[in-house]
Order: structure tokens, then sequence, then C-alpha cells
């Protein structure tokens, strides 16, 4: 048993919180079992487990070797019922990531009523970034967290929300593999950036909607809408432009959309900066 302030992973902000850690070294890799807190009546520990593979030092290995597999179908199903039994768990089809890597996971419902997720991780460099002095090491993660009250969605979004808080003191060890590059058109003119996230109205959105449908438009749907010989063409904004953090989940052209507050930057000089244009009466 160790600290809970030593755990090799942190859950994200608003829980659910660290009860306990146990740690267990191998002579390859150390691992913890970082156990959570719960409100399920389903039999079982709800538990975060984390497998650091890289170079342990002799006098604190734990004289057993520890494997390092690839997560085959099989063996994310002897997980399943070797740590869920009697909960049916379907496996999701859909590709999701974090800002480690992509992740697998199950979801289900007990017998009591609670919404379970089983969700596993590794995290290795591809081949291509493997090199003989550097993108050595990996990370084996696996999440078990079943709730009373929290949907699937919501227990899932344990998965982009931890941190992983620990490394070995090795040149070599790097499991994460190269860091993204930043977009293409990141400190170029000819593309817009905007501080919020979502792309320039297209013209869809600038026409105003047929009668017919004008009952079905939002209201906060309305209000984005303005005449188009209205609207001002934004000033390129001055200043430094602030790339999203990794792992965000967002594609390359989504990633070009943050930058700081046009209204947080001094206007050059000589440049006149046009008005924000008044909303239209709804």
């Amino acid at each position: 048993m160790v600290d809970a302030s030593q755990a090799y992973a942190l859950p994200p902000p608003g829980g659910p919180s660290v009860v306990s850690v146990i740690e267990r070294p191998y002579n390859n890799a150390v691992q913890q079992e970082i156990l959570l807190s719960t409100s399920a009546n389903t039999p079982g520990q709800n538990v975060f487990r984390i497998q650091l593979f890289g170079p342990v030092k002799p006098n604190l290995s734990g004289g057993e070797t520890l494997r390092d597999p690839q997560l085959g179908v099989a063996d994310i199903s002897r997980e399943l019922r070797g740590t869920l039994p009697g909960v049916a768990m379907h496996r999701s089809p859909n590709y999701v990531q974090n800002r480690y890597g992509p992740f697998g996971f199950a979801s289900g419902r007990s017998t009591s009523g609670d919404t379970c997720i089983y969700a596993w991780q590794r995290i290795r460099p591809s081949e291509s970034q493997t090199r003989w002095l550097t993108g050595r090491g990996s990370i084996q993660l696996r999440l078990r967290l079943c709730d009373a009250s929290l949907s699937e969605e919501q227990l899932l979004a344990f998965m982009y929300g931890f941190t992983i808080n620990a490394s070995f003191n090795s040149y070599s060890w790097n499991p994460y593999g190269e860091m993204a590059s930043s977009p293409e058109n990141l400190g170029k003119p000819g593309a817009d950036i905007y501080p919020d996230g979502p792309p320039a109205p297209s013209a869809e959105t600038l026409m105003p909607a047929p009668v017919a449908r004008s009952a079905r438009v939002a209201p906060q749907r309305r209000q984005a809408i303005q005449p188009t010989e209205a609207r001002p063409t934004r000033p390129t904004p001055i200043g430094p432009l602030v790339p999203p953090p990794p792992g965000s989940g967002m594609s390359g052209s989504d990633q070009s959309s943050l930058t700081t507050l046009p209204s947080q930057l001094p206007a050059p000089k000589g440049v006149t900066v046009p008005p924000v244009p008044a909303a239209p009466p709804n």
C-alpha cells in the first residue's frame, strides 16, 4: 500500500476520488491498482490499473516478469468475464481516442441497475517512431467503473480526463512517440482562426430559414444569423497563437480553430478594427 498522492495516474477533476493505491514491482515494470470510490451495488471494486513497462532498477524489482501483450479480442473477453462476472458487457464498435491515443471500451448494466464500463488502452509508439535509443517502453491501462446514477457517457469521460504523472528516469523511455506537429496554416495568412472553435458560418446558415421551417429553428441558431451585407471581415489575430492541448480529440482542421481571444490582443498601429455587428432582432 502506498499513499494516494503517489498514484501514477490521477482521475479527472470531479472524481471519482482515490481510496487507496496498491503497488507491485516487477523485473520489467511497475504496476499500481488505484482503487476508486463507488456508489454502485454491483459486487467488486472500481479500479484503475496502470502498468508502466521500462528499465526497473535491480534493487526495486519484484523478482517476476510482467507480460505486455497486444490487446487481442480473446484477451479482452477473458478480462471482461473475470472483472465483471454476471454482467452482460457489449464492446463498442466505435473508434475512440484520448490524448494518449486510441482505446477500447465495453459497457453494460448489472442486475442491480448499475451502469458499468470496462476500458483498455496500450500506449506505445508506432514501429516507425521506435528507435534504438528512444521510443522504448509502454503503458497498459485498464478501467473498471460502475455507478448507480451515472450514464455510460458520464462514466466514459474518465478515459478522456485522467492524467499520467509518472515516468522512468531514462532517456530511452518514451512510450508516447513524437509530438504532434502544428497545423500547416497556423501562423500563416489566408485562413481564419476563431477563438471559440466553430468554423465560419456557411451560406446556408446566413440565409433566412423558410417559413415552413422557421418554427424548428433553435433560438441560439436564430441569434447567430446575420445579414451578409452587414457582416464585416474579421481581422487576422495579432499575437501568439495557442495550439490545442494534446489529445483533445479534434481533427487537424478543427485544431486550427483555437487561438487567443481577439479582444485580448493589441490592434496593430494604423489598422482600424471594425465594431462588432449588432445581432438582428428575433
